[in-house]
């Protein structure tokens, strides 16, 4: 099957890829690395206590030794090291915590710092990017809101409750830097706004008063700025037919965008015109809300909380680090495209794509793959949960080069996994999974001698499974309505294999006793 290569400048930009010198020769490496990303958008003010969380995973277990910056001044005081995960009240996701506290630092920019380092003899620590905050400790009354009403607003108005502005460019002039900006219902054009490419803080845009997400709505542009923080607003497009029709574009990687519990639409449905929600290589954060009836999933550095229902294509894998997000329903239709729950894909045979995460992630009613592609590094998919419609007959596949990747509790109760052919594995590990069966293009050249594959379950008996398996019917609740826990009475409660870095299930809920289940539940 070919892979696709539309969209392919955008995703590597938001993906990252490493290059190696021969296509058929792994990175000379020793040992494996954390596969780790901030759980944290970056650049926000803290006024109080804050947590800060890490998510990394690796086949042994992870240690996370946290730090802060203030200028080119460490604070070692203010050091942690975090053996294990924790639940983050802040997020509701089990990871790597750190508290920091504004109070104890100076007022100003600081930067959070994180080493995680990996059990076992040659395995190497990776030290993640440096993430940016400002600390506020004393507190200091906010900026006046700038109100905006795109019917009754004048944009030499004072934006004031009893003069608003008209237009979302007017209004983020008067808000300035890390302003907040306050919509009457109506829809606003967020093009050309011109607010800078190198602002310190987010500027905040959300309904004013009384408005509703429905009521606000934000079209099509090129804002032209950064740092635009879209808070609870709607963002709808009507577009017919289109080959590929971004929402906002950025600026080539050089401005930020946050959509914080917004809802992305298009007006014609999934099918209806090449609609995705960022374009020239915004670098985008999306935490809560919805994406509908557009082509495919939002493609971001960091992904929370997110629901996707009735999309045309591909799921999570424009996204880099994906927690606690979920598909229901995704299906080309006449489009003639291929979705996928998560593809990885590279333009060259000497490049890898890596820093994937995802985690406690579902997908549910899908008429595609679930995992599929080739040259993957330092990657993991955990507790993630993939049911695809009966009337397809696709696998998940990969082939090229698997370079530590790690399958931990996945659960795909009706879709067969494939190695295929011309595969070249390493340091790879599938552990704790539940599939229907497996299956290995061995005459075609594919080499899973690279992947360690044990405690996994099968529905149906099988060769080349690996070890520790079970099989047969793994008493799944309720499979008819999409409930894939498992039973009290199933054989599979507590026979996993204990990962510490996966303390608990799909739904954020500890294993008893420290014994995990097979699958994601």
């Amino acid at each position: 099957m070919e892979m696709r290569t539309v969209w392919s400048v955008t995703i590597a930009l938001i993906m990252g890829t490493q290059s190696r010198g021969q296509d058929t020769v792994f990175p000379a490496e020793s040992g494996t690395i954390p596969v780790a990303g901030w759980d944290v958008v970056p650049h926000q003010i803290i006024r109080e206590p804050f947590l800060a969380g890490v998510v990394a995973f690796h086949e042994t277990s992870v240690s996370v030794q946290f730090g802060v910056r203030s200028g080119s001044n460490p604070l070692p005081k203010l050091a942690r090291n975090v053996a294990a995960p924790s639940l983050n009240p802040r997020t509701g996701v089990w990871e790597y915590v750190f508290k920091v506290d504004p109070r104890q630092v100076p007022a100003g920019p600081i930067h959070l710092t994180a080493v995680c380092i990996p059990e076992g003899n040659g395995n190497r620590p990776i030290t993640l990017p440096e993430l940016p905050l400002h600390a506020a400790p004393a507190p200091t009354p906010p900026a006046a809101p700038i109100h905006v009403d795109a019917i009754a607003g004048n944009d030499t108005a004072t934006g004031t409750r009893d003069g608003p502005v008209r237009t979302l460019a007017a209004g983020i002039r008067k808000a300035g830097d890390g302003g907040t900006v306050l919509l009457a219902p109506g829809t606003y054009s967020p093009d050309k706004l011109r607010g800078g490419k190198s602002r310190e803080y987010w500027t905040t845009i959300q309904p004013a008063e009384g408005a509703t997400r429905d009521e606000v709505r934000v079209g099509r542009g090129r804002p032209g700025m950064d740092k635009l923080r879209f808070r609870n607003v709607a963002f709808v497009v009507d577009v017919k037919s289109a080959k590929y029709y971004p929402i906002l574009s950025g600026e080539n990687g050089m401005t930020e965008v946050w959509l914080d519990n917004c809802e992305i639409r298009n007006l014609q449905g999934r099918w209806a015109g090449g609609v995705v929600m960022f374009g020239n290589r915004y670098r985008a954060y999306v935490t809560g809300g919805v994406t509908t009836e557009i082509r495919r999933g939002p493609g971001a550095v960091l992904m929370r909380d997110h629901r996707i229902v009735k999309i045309a294509e591909d799921v999570f894998t424009d996204s880099k680090v994906v927690i606690n997000s979920s598909a229901d329903g995704v299906d080309a239709g006449p489009t003639g495209g291929h979705a996928d729950f998560h593809q990885s894909h590279v333009g060259k045979k000497t490049q890898f794509k890596s820093g994937v995460i995802l985690y406690n992630c579902s997908g549910v009613n899908c008429k595609a793959q679930g995992f599929f592609g080739h040259n993957l590094k330092d990657s993991a998919f955990v507790n993630c949960l993939f049911e695809k419609t009966p009337d397809v007959p696709m696998l998940s596949q990969y082939s090229g080069m698997l370079d530590h990747v790690l399958f931990l509790h996945l659960t795909l109760p009706n879709q067969s996994w494939l190695w295929r052919g011309g595969l070249r594995s390493r340091n790879c590990f599938m552990l704790n999974c539940i599939l229907p069966g497996m299956s290995t293009h061995s005459k075609e050249g594919a080499d899973v001698s690279g992947v360690s594959i044990r405690s996994n379950h099968f529905l149906r008996p099988g060769r080349g499974m690996g070890t520790d398996i079970s099989e047969g019917d793994p008493g799944f609740a309720a499979p008819g309505k999409a409930d894939y826990r498992l039973s009290p009475e199933s054989s599979l409660c507590g026979a996993g294999r204990p990962l510490p870095c996966v303390p608990v299930n799909a739904a954020g809920e500890a294993w008893p006793d420290r014994k995990p289940n097979r699958g994601c539940f």
